[in-house]
């Protein structure tokens, strides 16, 4: 074999394996670049074919065609029990692009198929994309997907795309398959890459170096064989960048996600912000405009980071003429590296909800079967009602009104299964002048709650945004004198409401102010706070809790680096507070884009502080609707609080949920009942089961929570049970005797 032909075979397997993607990857040959087969990517009831023509990154796709049928496509074999384990979650994507169909719609789904010692097959559907045509160009099916336990031996797992009609061919690239946790898939928006040359494979093309030198890098890259390396920076606005199409490509009023890699060369471990901008020149010669899209700070000793964020870009009209998109930020002597640039549209409003109602049925549901062990099975009916969430779904209460204001108090009972205390914990309320601390209100609230079973949240510990959050006679201390206050504020409320509240906001909104820190000097004091609450009340789970998080692609990048920094210096930190207060409706797809950013620390999210600011009452409905339903869908979420429902009791009453002196509940108020208490809930009566040799079994598909069942014989009660459906994707049995009339279990 020649030196050269050598050569070549080793470069196509390094670019084959820097392709597969993150870190951690699962699918081999997930770029479809090495050549297809059995132990890879190959076709079912299909022909597979490399395909250079149409891609999203490297040389080539795959193309499925001479499809037998609407369930033939791209498939790939997985080895359960070393690719994929029984009670793990994986994060799964490819993208996808039907070749025929015009503007003619079709399902696309990606459904795993799975076969046990005994010959039975069975198969689920982990991911969809619900309307989709030649024309949409390549579309992300993504999805979070946990494998279940088992009770019989598995021979053999494929997992295969599949869903429009056989005639039409389909392409895939840029697959993932990774642990969740462990690899990052791809969460972009689900339209065409508006970008050229996204991942500078093919040279520079389309990409300039504004004020800078662009060299075509092949000595290191993020993914595939090269990158671009931006050096010779004339100053900190230079960069990398590239025209994008005003009209066809990017449009007023359109919602765009943006996403890099970027490697600092140069600077050591001091960070420097890098930013994404995009640059709007107008033709009738007014001023230009600059949009900023992302930014983060980076530093050389952060190796790749990836740099993202979004954009409702306003509605211009025609006198746009050009956009462009820059790169620009650190110091002029910083070199970087850039690779995996992607900007794209979000996915159609229908299409979101389609997508997110798949996902909550896979992710907060789960199989049951119910066992009714008798000797006598006929004329066994079962009545299943499902008595609480696992899901938090729940509200801010102001204390002075829980104990006295009845109607307000059974609105919450009503409604509500979470409660968090609005101001009665913060330092400033509990200690207007030192020493004198008053918790009377806050002890007869949580009293209360208390004895109806509702857990609470403690806000908050601390609260070091500016000076107006702190007691004013604090102004005086500094230094170590003022720690020492800290810590005995610790003791005071922490140690007062030990064993009795589930979570603790420890020091709120600290993108907002570091009062703390400046006052006494020390930084370490932001993690030694998290420190001191776990000490006093170790069973407790400690939140960072911000505002704009979720309101800004910005701020979300913000809040997940400062989130990582706590988890790296020790802090023990339990889970991102997301304060969600938006102006008007929320764009759905914005939300889960930020929230899927939000996820990457790996820590359990709440939306703990949501309002939609809204005189329409129908519109405002709509807008809670629909950032509960991308909350209740994303599978790092664990609850929604509210801020508030009553315009008697709240901050802002185009936010309320119930108006009036009799707090009867408005639009918004019926929809979150609606939500919560039915669409969200499951509450069945089955008449038909399956007769066995223990008696007759009956099987339904539940959400998480709290449930009651009553077996009836011949319509009259034999026998009830409560049980508790926890998350996981295996079959929960539930037994049910009837060796007598009557059992309560």
């Amino acid at each position: 074999m020649s030196r050269a032909l050598c050569v070549l075979i080793i470069t196509a397997l390094l670019t084959a394996l820097c392709l597969c993607g993150v870190t951690g990857e699962i699918f081999r040959n997930a770029g479809f670049e090495a050549p297809l087969g059995p132990d890879n990517w190959y076709c079912s009831s299909c022909t597979g074919e490399q395909y250079g023509n149409d891609k999203v990154e490297g040389a080539v796709s795959m193309r499925a065609t001479q499809r037998r049928g609407a369930w033939s496509g791209p498939s790939y074999d997985l080895a359960y029990g070393s690719d994929v384990t029984s009670d793990r979650t994986y994060d799964f994507q490819i993208y996808l692009q039907l070749m025929a169909g015009g503007d003619v719609k079709h399902p696309v789904k990606v459904t795993v198929q799975t076969t046990f010692s005994d010959g039975e097959t069975i198969h689920r559907q982990i991911a969809t994309l619900s309307a989709v045509s030649q024309t949409d160009g390549w579309k992300q099916i993504a999805a979070t997907w946990t494998v279940p336990v088992y009770d019989r031996s598995v021979t053999s797992m494929r997992l295969y795309v599949e869903g429009p009609p056989h005639e039409i061919d389909l392409l895939v690239d840029r697959s993932s398959l990774t642990e969740a946790g462990v690899g990052t898939v791809d969460t972009l928006a689900t339209g065409s890459e508006l970008l050229s040359n996204p991942g500078f494979e093919s040279l520079l093309d389309f990409w300039q170096c504004s004020g800078c030198t662009g060299v075509y890098f092949t000595a290191d890259s993020y993914s595939g064989s090269s990158c671009m390396l931006a050096q010779d920076r004339s100053a900190s606005w230079a960069g990398p960048s590239q025209n994008l199409a005003w009209g066809s490509k990017v449009k007023g009023g359109h919602s765009y996600q943006f996403s890099i890699q970027v490697k600092f060369l140069d600077g050591g471990s001091t960070p420097y912000q890098l930013m994404a901008k995009l640059h709007v020149t107008f033709s009738d010669g007014t001023s230009d405009v600059w949009l900023h899209v992302a930014g983060s700070w980076v530093s050389a000793q952060d190796g790749w980071k990836k740099l993202s964020g979004d954009y409702t870009i306003p509605d211009y009209g025609t006198t746009v003429s050009n956009i462009r998109l820059f790169l620009e930020g650190p110091p002029g002597e910083i070199r970087f590296l850039v690779d995996d640039a992607s900007f794209k549209e979000f996915a159609s409003p229908t299409e979101w909800r389609a997508e997110a109602d798949a996902r909550i049925e896979q992710i907060r549901k789960r199989d049951v079967k119910l066992r009714i062990n008798t000797p006598n099975p006929h004329g066994i009916t079962v009545e299943i009602a499902q008595t609480r969430s696992h899901f938090a779904f729940g509200t801010a209460v102001r204390a002075s009104e829980m104990p006295s204001n009845s109607l307000y108090t059974d609105f919450f009972f009503d409604n509500f299964e979470w409660a968090v205390l609005e101001n009665d914990l913060k330092w400033r309320q509990n200690e207007r002048n030192e020493g004198q601390l008053r918790f009377d209100l806050a002890d007869a609230a949580i009293q209360l709650l208390e004895s109806q079973g509702i857990p609470m949240r403690g806000h908050c510990v601390f609260w070091g945004a500016g000076v107006s959050h702190v007691p004013t006679w604090l102004h005086a201390y500094s230094g170590s004198e003022l720690e020492q206050k800290c810590w005995k504020r610790v003791d005071d409320v922490v140690g007062r409401y030990a064993g009795r509240l589930q979570h603790w906001d420890v020091n709120n909104e600290m993108l907002h102010g570091n009062y703390f820190v400046e006052r006494t000097g020390n930084p370490q004091i932001r993690y030694d706070m998290f420190q001191k609450v776990k000490e006093k009340d170790p069973g407790a789970k400690l939140f960072l809790n911000d505002y704009g998080v979720i309101n800004s692609g910005t701020m979300t990048q913000a809040y997940v680096h400062q989130a990582e920094e706590f988890l790296a210096n020790g802090a023990p930190v339990d889970g991102m507070g997301v304060q969600g207060h938006f102006t008007g409706r929320p764009d759905p797809a914005l939300l889960k884009s930020r929230l899927d950013l939000l996820a990457t620390p790996s820590l359990p999210i709440w939306v703990t502080e949501l309002t939609v600011e809204e005189p329409d009452e129908l519109e405002r409905a709509g807008g809670y609707e629909d950032a509960m339903r991308v909350a209740f869908s994303h599978p790092a979420v664990e609850g929604v609080l509210l801020w508030g429902y009553w315009d008697g009791a709240h901050y802002n009453p185009q936010c309320a949920l119930a108006n009036g002196d009799n707090v009867q509940a408005n639009e918004a108020g019926r929809r979150w009942r609606q939500l919560v208490f039915t669409d969200w809930r499951t509450n069945l009566s089955l008449h038909q089961g399956t007769i066995t040799s223990a008696g007759q079994e009956f099987k339904f598909r539940g959400f998480h929570g709290n449930y009651e069942v009553k077996v009836k014989l011949h319509g009259q009660v034999a026998a009830t049970k409560t049980f508790y459906l926890s998350p996981g994707d295996g079959t929960m049995v539930v037994d049910i005797d009837m060796p007598n009339d009557i059992i309560v279990g």
